[in-house]
């Protein structure tokens, strides 16, 4: 088994293992974003059943931009662990040595601009169904609210500078990747699944909405504590790592407690 090349080919010499490993949890976070914007925008015209003018036009304009930023990240991160750009170019179009968030500050505010257009091909996809439904409407706001913390949450993501202390780029950087990708993603995600067994009949609204409310509940007021886990070296006392262990851990809980109700619907 050869660890920096594959049958004698030096690929180590052209694509390091620092940029390969960077690329790969890069993907993986790009990809469950994607599959979740995309899935909204999806639900948004289906739940309102009215699909605005220029709605296409927006949503490939989004994924232009989200191949650009891709690629354009990708190519930064190569060219930074490659030492072909300088200290501040890095920072801002190249390797930010964080893992999760690696790409340069330019490509995250690039970012942060694209989900709030995201948010607006949302918001005016969903707002025609609050005028004609009663019945929905609190499930409704949820899924707004839901969608609006997506871009929202992403900010703290730039709240860390070039020279930052290490425990403060620290904590910044694990509200992006625990309480955005784990935290009101899930949220996200079980407005999403709740709408979905309500349009199939497996699910009444009134316990969509309590399953929802509960899932926002949780990560509102254990989702901050419930990163604390990750803060282990950073010099977090063992107490609150614990209660930070609990609240993760409390995750899975509302999209499960719909499990019964859908087995005795069906």
């Amino acid at each position: 088994m050869e660890g920096s090349s594959f049958y004698g080919i030096p690929i180590a010499k052209w694509i390091p293992y620092s940029i390969t490993r960077t690329w790969h949890t890069q993907l993986g976070i790009f990809w469950i974003a994607t599959a979740w914007l995309a899935t909204g925008l999806f639900m948004a015209p289906a739940v309102s059943g009215y699909e605005p003018k220029f709605q296409r036009f927006g949503v490939n304009f989004l994924f232009v931009c989200l191949l650009i930023i891709v690629v354009g990240s990708m190519a930064g991160q190569w060219f930074a662990v490659m030492q072909r750009l300088g200290l501040n170019t890095n920072f801002w179009f190249g390797h930010q040595g964080y893992e999760y968030t690696d790409l340069g500050r330019f490509w995250q505010l690039f970012l942060t601009v694209g989900l709030f257009l995201w948010l607006f091909l949302m918001g005016r996809a969903l707002w025609p169904a609050f005028r004609k439904s009663e019945e929905n409407r609190h499930l409704l706001a949820l899924f707004l609210l839901a969608s609006t913390a997506i871009p929202v949450f992403y900010i703290p993501a730039l709240l860390w500078g070039q020279h930052t202390h290490l425990a403060i780029a620290e904590y910044w950087r694990w509200w992006l990747v625990h309480l955005w990708v784990e935290g009101f993603f899930e949220v996200f995600a079980t407005v999403v699944i709740a709408f979905l067994f309500t349009r199939m009949g497996l699910l009444r609204i009134q316990t969509a909405t309590s399953s929802v409310l509960f899932s926002t509940i949780v990560f509102l007021f254990g989702g901050i504590i419930g990163r604390f886990h990750h803060l282990y070296f950073s010099g977090t006392p063992t107490g609150v790592l614990a209660y930070g262990a609990t609240f993760s851990a409390l995750e899975v809980v509302p999209s499960e407690s719909n499990r019964p109700f859908c087995i005795e619907t069906c």
